[in-house]
C-alpha cells in the first residue's frame, strides 16, 4: 500500500490549484453578474445554442431597421417644413397678385415679390439633409435647382428666347405696349407653359429625379420616402413667380398686364393644391414608417424575451457566488499565508 507523501509544499500546491480555479469561477460570475448573461453560451445552453445566434442576429437585424426608420423620420420631417414654407411663400403670393389684377397697385411690387419669393423656393428646394438633398429624388449628391438670376442661367435664357421668339422681339423692345390680352394669355398658354413641361424642365431647371428614394422599412416593406423637385407643384409655382417677375413691370398695357395677373392667379393656385398633394403623400410615407416601426418594436420586444429566456442568469444567485467565491479565495490567501510560514526549523526553535 502507497503511503501519500505529506508536506508543507504539497499543501501549498493543492491550496494554490483550489485558488486558480475560483479565481477563474469569480471571473465568469463577475462578468454574468455584470451584464446578465451566461458566461459560456456554447457550454450552458449546448444544443440550443444555434437558436440563441439565430435571435441575435434577427433582433440585430430589426434594431438597425428601427435606427434607419429614424433617420428617415427625420428627413421626411425634414422635407414636410419646406414644403408648408413653400406652401405659405404661394400663398402669399396668391394675395398679391389676386389685388394686382385690374388695380392700380405698382407693378414692381408684384415683381420684386415675385423675384424675392423664386430665391426663397430655390433655397427650399435645396434643402439638405445628412448633406443629402431631399427634393433630389435619388440624385441625392446632386443639388435640384440653380439660381434663376445667376448668369448664364438656361431657365431664364429659354423663358426670355421664348417671348421673343412668339412675339419677333424682346421684353426690352417698346412694342411690348402693343401686345393684346388675347396674345398674351396665347402666349401663357402655349410658349411660355412649354418651358415647364416635364422635358424642359428637366433640360433647364431641375438636376432632380423622377424616380423616389425607396426606403426598407420592415424586413418585407418598401415605401417611397422622399419628393422630387420635378413635381408639378414645383414647375407651377416657378411657372407663376417667372411669369411676374418677367412680365410685371416690361410695359404691358393694362389687359395685357391683367391676363398675366389671371393666368398668375390660375397657376399658384394650383401650385397651392399641388404642394400639398406632395405633402399628404409624405404623410402617408411617414404614417407607414411609423407603423413600421412600432411593428419592429413589438416583435424586439419578443425577440429580447426569447434571449433572456435562453441567455439571462439570475442576478442574486449570480451575485451570491461571487461572494462566495471571493470569500473562498481571501480564505484560500490566508491559509497559503499559514502553510508557507510552517518550517522545521522554526519547530526547533
Amino acid at each position: 500500500m502507497k503511503t501519500q507523501s505529506v508536506s508543507s509544499y504539497m499543501l501549498a500546491n493543492s491550496t494554490r490549484n483550489i485558488l486558480a480555479k475560483a479565481q477563474a469561477d469569480l471571473i465568469k460570475a463577475q462578468q454574468e453578474s455584470t451584464t446578465g448573461f451566461v458566461f459560456d453560451k456554447g457550454l450552458t445552453l449546448g444544443s440550443r445554442t444555434g437558436q440563441s445566434i439565430s435571435l441575435r442576429k434577427e433582433y440585430d437585424r430589426l434594431s438597425v431597421l428601427t435606427d434607419t426608420n429614424g433617420v428617415i423620420k427625420e428627413r421626411m420631417t425634414t422635407s414636410q417644413d419646406a414644403l408648408t414654407n413653400l406652401i405659405k411663400g404661394t400663398q402669399d403670393f396668391l394675395g398679391t397678385v389676386t389685388v394686382m389684377s385690374g388695380g392700380t397697385v405698382a407693378r414692381a411690387v408684384a415683381v420684386d415679390k415675385a423675384k424675392n419669393l423664386m430665391q426663397t423656393a430655390t433655397g427650399l428646394a435645396n434643402t439638405s439633409f445628412n448633406g443629402e438633398y431631399v427634393f433630389a429624388g435619388v440624385n441625392t449628391d446632386v443639388k435640384p435647382m440653380g439660381d434663376y438670376d445667376a448668369a448664364g442661367n438656361p431657365a431664364r435664357a429659354a423663358v426670355l428666347q421664348s417671348f421673343q421668339d412668339y412675339f419677333g422681339f424682346p421684353t426690352t423692345d417698346p412694342q411690348v405696349a402693343n401686345i393684346t390680352a388675347a396674345d398674351m394669355k396665347n402666349y401663357l398658354d402655349t410658349s411660355f407653359s412649354a418651358e415647364f413641361d416635364a422635358g424642359s424642365w428637366s433640360a433647364n431647371w431641375s438636376s432632380a429625379s423622377d424616380t423616389l428614394v425607396k426606403s426598407r422599412i420592415a424586413p418585407s416593406e418598401l415605401a417611397e420616402t422622399s419628393a422630387s423637385a420635378n413635381s408639378a407643384g414645383f414647375r407651377q409655382m416657378a411657372m407663376s413667380y417667372t411669369m411676374v417677375a418677367e412680365l410685371g413691370d416690361i410695359g404691358l398695357s393694362q389687359s395685357a398686364f391683367d391676363a398675366v395677373m389671371g393666368k398668375a392667379t390660375v397657376t399658384t393656385t394650383q401650385a397651392i393644391s399641388s404642394l400639398a398633394d406632395t405633402q399628404s403623400f409624405l404623410g402617408n410615407a411617414q404614417a407607414r414608417t411609423k407603423d413600421a416601426t412600432d411593428r419592429l418594436g413589438v416583435q424586439l420586444n419578443v425577440l429580447n424575451s426569447s434571449v433572456l429566456d435562453l441567455e439571462a442568469v439570475d442576478p442574486n444567485e449570480a451575485a451570491t457566488r461571487v461572494n462566495a467565491l471571493t470569500t473562498q479565495i481571501q480564505a484560500s490567501y490566508a491559509l497559503t499565508v499559514k502553510i508557507q510560514s510552517l518550517s522545521l526549523l522554526n519547530y526547533l526553535k
